[in-house]
């Protein structure tokens, strides 16, 4: 307050303000880049509901692997969760950051659903490249080629937890 009782906005809570929503900001421009870059890797647009899940879930990598399962594929944010560059993550299969705490009932559910051509939507214990165990939820999504047929799948990964 003033000397004559009128208030006055605070400078401070305004750049409050401002980060918040710059933060925003800063991770839709991210995602869209995201969208980007898997659309150029596919050579064709991904669909309308696979793009709202990208645009919406709150993820911190993404991953976009072939039928083998093999990287094709990493964000920055792969980097930062897992401590991995992008050359070393490229031609493995996600399998490579998982370790003896990783549950053998979950790699197998992961498995099932992928080879039925489903989505899989679990956490899983996955290991950073410093050997640190964290919780990962993992959303895995069938990309369709505009012939109908399977050819990648879309991984969003959130580290919920360190294990």
């Amino acid at each position: 307050m003033t000397k004559d009782n009128k208030l006055q906005a605070s400078p401070l809570l305004s750049f409050d303000f401002y980060l918040e929503n710059y933060h925003k900001l800063l991770c839709n421009l991210k995602k869209e880049a995201d969208l980007k870059q898997i659309t150029y890797l596919l050579g064709e647009e991904i669909s309308q509901e696979n793009q709202s899940l990208i645009k919406n879930e709150n993820y911190d990598a993404l991953v976009v692997t072939n039928l083998d399962h093999s990287i094709l594929w990493v964000n920055d944010g792969f980097i930062e969760m897992t401590g991995y560059r992008k050359n070393y993550a490229l031609q493995k299969k996600p399998s490579f950051l998982q370790g003896k705490e990783t549950s053998k009932t979950i790699k197998k559910e992961i498995r099932k659903q992928l080879n039925a051509h489903h989505s899989f939507d679990g956490s899983i214990i996955n290991y950073r490249k410093n050997g640190e165990l964290y919780l990962c939820q993992i959303k895995i999504l069938p990309h369709y080629s505009s012939q109908n047929k399977l050819s990648h799948f879309i991984a969003l990964e959130k580290e919920l937890k360190a294990a």
